[in-house]
């Protein structure tokens, strides 16, 4: 189409590309979509010595508290997944720049991934992406952090260290493209090395807001395999949970891998829910809304919570440090409990 040539031009112009031939087959793709598999074409045939897109004007972030009960992975090679996963008004997106990407196709994913951040309207769903490992990761953020990414995922942390050392790399590639809000870093624990690292890891770095876990690579380190029932991941899951709490971050629980099997799903949510966990990844759209409204208060909850808080604020206006609600005392924090149910509904 037009737009496709247009934008392929304007990439061509930017790379300083004069004269030349490009094939393209017009499957429907987004002009996005066609710049950016110019571009990983011309740089995997020309070489990579041209500089990345241009960094976006504007940063922002979402609040460290903001709800996160979903996060819905999308592949960085794959733009249809990415735009459908922006039309499924997930509370987080993930574009996944690692497990999910074959190693010959991590370049073409990392600019597409870049060019998506700097194209798409995801509306109030938070950006997020996860990055590699090693030497792929520096790539990866200097792509990606020029863009308006929002939280960054970091892959098989054990230590606190791996966390400062992602840090340090965020941090420079902000320097490089002048970027001046930083985005938000969350660790996935994926070994048993991790897990019990849990706390260092939490406490490691001030710009963190969620800790979560991988529970596939986790059991295939313990020489296990997952039960419907989850109770190999048990302890794993509660450290997090503990762990983040301690650091004052959220803790997110891992993926339910069952795409069809929604009654195991909700299973699945209810007893992360139960284990203290305030969110989910989702690998399928179908169940960004089951994951959602699984992490969201009940009426009566929201009613109880309600009647706390009002008790509470009595009992200050008073001087009370405590206060009776029915047969039950109600101190601080019983009302710190329920003022954190009412901010999931926006009170």
């Amino acid at each position: 189409t037009s737009e496709q040539e247009e934008a392929v031009r304007n990439t061509a112009e930017r790379l300083e590309i004069s004269s030349g031939t490009a094939v393209a087959h017009d499957c429907g793709a987004a002009p996005w979509v066609a710049a950016a598999r110019f571009e990983a074409a011309v740089r995997s045939e020309l070489g990579d010595n041209f500089l990345p897109l241009p960094p976006a004007e504007e940063w922002s972030v979402h609040h460290k508290d903001r709800p996160r009960r979903s996060r819905l992975y999308a592949p960085g090679n794959k733009p249809r997944f990415i735009q459908k996963a922006a039309a499924a008004n997930a509370d987080g997106i993930i574009l996944d720049l690692e497990d999910s990407v074959a190693p010959e196709r991590k370049d073409e994913a990392r600019i597409l991934v870049a060019y998506a951040l700097a194209s798409v309207d995801f509306g109030d769903t938070e950006v997020m992406v996860r990055i590699n490992q090693g030497e792929r990761a520096a790539d990866d953020l200097n792509w990606i952090v020029p863009q308006p990414v929002q939280h960054i995922l970091i892959p098989k942390v054990e230590l606190a260290e791996d966390v400062s050392a992602t840090r340090d790399m965020v941090e420079a590639a902000m320097d490089l493209c002048g970027r001046t809000t930083f985005p938000w870093l969350m660790p996935i624990l994926e070994s048993p090395r991790g897990i019990l690292n849990a706390l260092s890891v939490a406490d490691s770095v001030p710009e963190m807001a969620a800790l979560t876990l991988g529970l596939q690579d986790l059991t295939a380190e313990i020489g296990i395999m997952p039960t419907p029932g989850g109770t190999e991941s048990f302890t794993a899951r509660s450290i997090v949970v503990l762990a983040a709490r301690a650091a004052g971050l959220q803790p997110i629980d891992t993926v339910y891998a069952d795409v069809k099997n929604l009654e195991g799903l909700q299973k699945s949510i209810e007893d992360a829910k139960a284990l203290g966990f305030v969110g989910k990844g989702c690998i399928h759209p179908s169940q960004v809304l089951p994951v959602e409204e699984g992490f969201m208060p009940s009426e009566a909850q929201i009613d109880k919570a309600r009647k706390i808080v009002a008790a509470m604020r009595e009992a200050e206006e008073k001087g009370l440090g405590a206060i009776a609600l029915g047969s039950k005392m109600i101190d601080p924090p019983v009302a710190r409990q329920a003022m954190a149910v009412l901010k999931l509904i926006g009170e």
